[in-house]
């Protein structure tokens, strides 16, 4: 055995083989793979195979998409059958709202580049004559879906690999990881191997690998059962082969397996977890004891929508289980807390998702920022406050709803109250319709008693008081509660170098001084935003998006060198937030303490200390909503009684609390860019124009160089802001944007602004196009409607609300 590679991957099954295959594709050989039983031992041997391309996920259908195409190839390129077949799937909706999501998958499919095709009954009918539709009102047909065969399809990569130069060592079974200086040492039963970087590919045994290096992996081991039938005496003389059919009435899948039938269900009642204790090491190609009892509910559903099932019997059971995450997306990316550490395991559909998690997480690896954006995959979007009790509560809801519809603004109920800050309550009885992030309460809009959101992907109900609160904070004053924001302390003598190195702005140059800046890849694209301010000439205040804290909290942990006099603190905990921003947000604050906020000693982009009710509080001047404002950080213990101090004293002044959805349609007017969505690792800040807020002059920085090339050679998107003549529906995001009847760019955020009552969006588009004045059109649920592209924000384009 090999004492030493460069990169060793634990886990021979579909996700593992993948990134040793792209690894060598992005040019790594010198690879090791161990494998602690046979090659797809574990999940992927069991799985049903099929290779869907219906997401609702712009990078996700890329990811599906990009598994089919190698799907198809593999076979010439190595050799090695793979069973694949080209059978198409439909999709069945059941009602309007159904369908709208269908148009909506169907615009991401043309970007993509992947036929999917809303159809009526009498196209399903002929694509499918056996399914009984009579609760169905229409649905989608991808015709280059499929199914392979997941065992010789796990081969064919291994056989590409191991020609790349990949060493694999089967029957193998690591037992202990442990940092050895700058590398790590795998133990296995055959001796110890040495890496600069470890992916773990380890599937339902994540969560015991994971303790040898004290980590909570958040993965559930999901009961999953499926039926193979005998042969049915309609399918025996068809020479085409029936569509893979998806119906969320039976929440199942079903499709033809040779000339029998192959279906499974995804249970929304009783949902059963193995192991959770821990998977046995001898556990391989095992199965469990199947229990039809179980899940016959279900299949009696499938049975009436495919009658065909009731005319054959079951020729055989799978009963296996398989590693989820609490959202079901896999966990593709680096842990966080630990250098060259990778994470590439709990996919719920991992022969559709394991080419492209491979490919992705290769390029990461390679070159340190992959072609698309990984934010959603990242295994740092979870962090330790998730407790053990919430990740199985979470992942059993998650999965038992996954035929649910998920509009915008649906919400889990599992594992919700993680956290709240001390002000909760006090929204709650106001009406507060709460989302989460992080693990955090944070609300989303206010209604009245007995008002319930009516989610749609057109427009909810919420639509008319969220305009209430807009015009609250444009006109009156309004309080929102943040303190979901993440906050970290950095502080230390090298404080300063440390930062000026790792941000792409400048610093600060005094105490009280605020900065936006933003952290950099290798490549130059952005890994993460953060308000900083300089608290004294040592010590710094960051702050970021809530969804981001362990992501950002690793990222700059990993940028600081060995003995660099730096210290960096979570202080997320430690403080709340409260935004009080509007025209009257000076005259309300200037009643609760005694500092003076006029213009000259309080300018807008700066922080000082300020005594509110009693309580030290930190003040930032800043307002992502656009308006004169501040964000009020108190302690967190002190928050309550700040809060009711600024609703007190704005009361004579018509203070109103809002929401993150009334949030976003202000930062819209304002044109504000948001993280995550106009600001990704996927692109840079010269695409995003952006450029203001690189400091190129002060010296090196991370990604400097990368940028610098990026504007020599010229860019491929510039972000547009755009007004859409549209007044019934608001963008998704992901939907494509056309010149004549070429796709010229894509959405990625915008709703309507209620205070200039327009309907906004930013997009991705050809460089060409992002001239103001421009007319192009946007597809919106199927239909296509115009836009325009804006010079400057719709409101306050010369920030004299801002400075007041």
């Amino acid at each position: 055995m090999k004492s030493h590679a460069r990169v060793v991957i634990i886990g021979g099954g579909i996700f593992g083989v993948s990134t040793a295959y792209h690894l060598v594709k992005e040019g790594w050989s010198d690879v090791v793979l161990i494998e602690k039983g046979e090659l797809s031992s574990g999940t992927t041997w069991h799985a049903a195979g099929q290779c869907p391309h219906f997401t609702g996920s712009l990078n996700m259908a890329r990811i599906h998409d990009y598994g089919i195409r190698l799907y198809k190839t593999l076979e010439s390129e190595t050799g090695q059958a793979t069973g694949w077949h080209t059978s198409g799937g439909i999709r069945l909706a059941r009602h309007k709202e159904e369908l709208d999501w269908h148009s909506h998958v169907s615009s991401i499919a043309k970007q993509v580049g992947f036929e999917c095709h809303v159809v009526g009954l009498d196209e399903i009918r002929k694509i499918h004559p056996f399914l009984e539709l009579h609760d169905v009102v229409g649905g989608s047909y991808t015709p280059h879906d499929g199914h392979t065969d997941p065992s010789s399809a796990n081969n064919a990569l291994a056989i590409a690999a191991r020609r790349g130069g990949v060493t694999i060592y089967r029957n193998t079974r690591a037992t202990n990881i442990v940092r050895s200086g700058d590398e790590w040492k795998i133990e296995t039963e055959r001796g110890n191997i040495s890496c600069e970087q470890l992916v773990l590919a380890t599937g339902f045994f994540s969560n015991q690998v994971g303790d040898w290096l004290g980590l909570r992996l958040p993965f559930v081991n999901v009961v999953h059962q499926y039926l193979v039938t005998d042969p049915v005496a309609e399918l025996l003389d068809r020479t085409t082969e029936l569509p893979v059919v998806r119906d969320p009435g039976s929440c199942s899948y079903m499709r033809q397996e040779q000339k029998g039938l192959l279906g499974g269900p995804y249970e929304n009642g009783d949902l059963q977890t193995a192991y959770d204790d821990g998977v046995p090491w001898s556990f391989d190609q095992e199965l469990l004891p199947p229990d039809l009892d179980r899940i016959s509910p279900w299949l009696e559903l499938m049975a009436e929508r495919l009658p065909l099932f009731n005319t054959v019997g079951v020729r055989r059971v799978i009963s296996g289980f398989i590693a989820h995450a609490p959202d079901l997306y896999p966990m593709v990316g680096p842990i966080a807390g630990h250098r060259n550490l990778w994470l590439a395991a709990g996919s719920a559909i991992g022969i559709s998702e394991g080419p492209g998690c491979g490919k992705y997480l290769a390029q990461w690896m390679v070159h340190g920022a992959a072609d698309i954006s990984m934010h959603f995959l990242d295994p740092r979007r979870y962090g330790p406050v998730y407790t053990n009790d919430w990740i199985k509560a979470r992942t059993v809801e998650a999965s038992k709803k996954m035929f649910d519809l998920h509009p915008p603004g649906y919400e889990f109920h599992e594992g919700r109250g993680l956290r709240a800050s001390p002000v909760h309550e006090r929204l709650a009885t106001k009406g507060a319709v709460f989302g989460e992030s992080m693990g955090w309460e944070r609300p989303k809009w206010f209604a009245p008693r007995g008002v319930d959101e009516q989610l749609s992907f057109s427009r909810s109900n919420a639509f008319l008081y969220v305009a209430k609160e807009c015009h609250a904070v444009r006109e009156n004053v309004g309080v929102l509660d943040l303190t979901s924001f993440t906050k970290i302390e950095v502080s230390g003598p090298q404080a300063t170098a440390f930062l000026d190195r790792t941000l792409a702005n400048k610093l600060p140059r005094k105490p009280g001084g605020v900065s936006l800046c933003h952290l950099l890849g290798n490549t130059g694209v952005t890994e993460a935003e953060m308000t900083v301010t300089r608290l004294a000439d040592d010590r710094y205040l960051l702050l970021s998006a809530g969804s981001m804290q362990s992501r950002d909290f690793d990222q700059l942990n990993k940028a600081q060198s060995a003995g660099e006099a730096v210290q960096i603190k979570d202080v997320t905990e430690s403080y709340g937030c409260l935004v009080v921003t509007g025209p009257k947000a000076r005259e309300l604050l200037s009643t609760t303490t005694k500092a003076d906020l006029s213009n000259a000693t309080f300018p807008w982009m700066s922080a000082r200390e300020i005594d509110i009710a009693g309580v030290a509080t930190l003040a930032l001047r800043v307002s992502y909503a656009g308006e004169l404002g501040w964000e009020l950080y108190p302690p967190i213990d002190q928050m309550l009684k700040v809060y009711d101090a600024v609703m007190a004293a704005g009361a004579p002044l018509g203070v109103a609390d809002f929401g993150m959805y009334a949030l976003n349609s202000l930062r819209m007017e304002k044109a504000y860019r948001g993280f995550g969505w106009e600001l990704s690792n996927e692109l840079t800040l010269i695409e995003a124009d952006m450029e203001r807020f690189i400091a190129f002059g002060k010296g090196e920085f991370a990604g400097r160089a990368a940028l610098l090339a990026r504007k020599q050679q010229g860019s491929k998107w510039q972000l547009a802001y755009l007004r859409l003549d549209v007044s019934d529906r608001d963008v998704l995001g992901s939907e494509p944007i056309y010149q004549g009847e070429k796709i010229a760019g894509v959405v990625t955020s915008g709703c309507y602004g209620h205070a200039t009552g327009q309907n906004l969006a930013f997009a991705y588009v050809d460089p060409s196009l992002a001239s103001p004045g421009t007319t192009l059109e946007i597809e919106m649920l199927g239909s296509r409607y115009a836009c325009t592209v804006l010079a400057e924000p719709v409101y306050d384009p010369k920030n004299e609300r801002l400075r007041a």
